[in-house]
């Protein structure tokens, strides 16, 4: 979780939502709270009310019974207009007005509130740099269609912040974005979310960008019912049924391994120098930031039995394929991790 956090709580308490016609609800007594500053990951199969969930907080759809709550006030306390004022909406394709410039884009909802033109100014200007498009200048005038993909849904996520909102909505954000920029900007929006504190809702039909998102990820399956929620490690490592562990997959030992980097089990097995391994030849070598799971795969690709770990251009230490696949729990201390 955040260490500053300018966000609400975000609580659903029984929140159910039936359609007209339908046999079932889509959502079934969720009850589920979100802490000031938290970024929880919805997930689950088709059906499971994930979106449901998220239109449900800022009223594209309404509830059919119970409560939702940001901080201590009912959404239904206020209008929808205000309500929705306070709600970053991020989505896929990133939903920029296309005959808007860049800088009206972001100045939308400001604007709408009232803000004068230069706090307005200032503002664009500071969301810009935060989300990596700099120089400010180069980017104000230019129009959607003359953005990548990935630059879209950084104007999209800066227009979500403008009103500095206490929450943040987010419905597949990524989800039309290649691979390679994918990550790029889960790692930009990481960076964003630890600098400015909101709290988000982030629905995701990825398990494994729910993994590296997510402090808790709440698991839902087909009739909108709570399975399991808790932090990806937990959940992870203790299944709540059979649902659970079938959704996550045979290979969820794996996805553990995308929790931890390289840095800490070094850090964690630190021995004696005169216990250093003399027989590295042919090692790859990996930073230290890599998580274990990537570690593992560079490690196999060189048919090596460890790989050679550094940060910041200097050595930090070793670790051996059995470390990679089997790292020591916290406070352990287990020879073959060695500094």
């Amino acid at each position: 979780m955040t260490q500053h956090s300018t966000g609400s709580s975000i609580t659903f308490d029984r929140a159910t939502k039936t359609y007209p016609g339908a046999a079932a609800p889509a959502l079934d007594a969720l009850d589920l709270e979100v802490a000031a500053g938290e970024l929880v990951c919805l997930v689950g199969p088709s059906g499971g009310g994930k979106t449901t969930a998220l239109q449900l907080v800022n009223r594209l759809v309404d509830l059919t019974s119970g409560d939702i709550r940001i901080g201590d006030r009912s959404i239904t306390d206020q209008s929808v207009i205000e309500l929705r004022r306070t709600i970053g909406y991020a989505i896929q394709q990133s939903g920029l007005f296309p005959h808007y410039t860049v800088a009206d884009n972001i100045a939308t909802v400001p604007a709408i509130l009232g803000w004068d033109k230069q706090r307005i100014r200032t503002r664009t200007a500071e969301l810009l740099e935060l989300v990596g498009l700099s120089p400010v200048e180069t980017w104000l005038p230019r129009y959607p269609a003359q953005l990548s993909g990935g630059q879209q849904q950084r104007v999209g996520i800066a227009r979500a912040l403008a009103a500095d909102p206490p929450v943040m909505l987010m419905d597949e954000p990524f989800g039309a974005l290649d691979p390679i920029t994918r990550v790029a900007v889960q790692d930009e929006f990481l960076a964003i979310h630890r600098a400015v504190g909101k709290t988000t809702l982030f629905v995701t039909h990825d398990i494994d960008e729910a993994i590296k998102m997510a402090d808790r990820i709440a698991i839902l399956k087909p009739g909108g019912k709570l399975a399991q929620f808790g932090a990806p490690a937990e959940v992870l490592s203790n299944p709540a049924d059979d649902f659970v562990a079938e959704f996550l997959g045979t290979e969820r030992g794996l996805k553990r391994l995308a929790l931890t980097t390289v840095g800490e089990i070094v850090t964690a097995g630190t021995t004696s120098p005169e216990d250093a391994r003399t027989t590295t030849a042919g090692w790859p070598d990996v930073e230290a930031t890599m998580t274990l799971r990537e570690a593992l795969s560079v490690v196999s690709a060189a048919r090596a039995e460890g790989a050679i770990v550094h940060t910041g251009g200097s050595r930090l230490g070793e670790v051996s394929l059995h470390d990679l696949i089997a790292p020591p729990a916290a406070g352990e201390d287990r020879e073959g991790v060695r500094a």
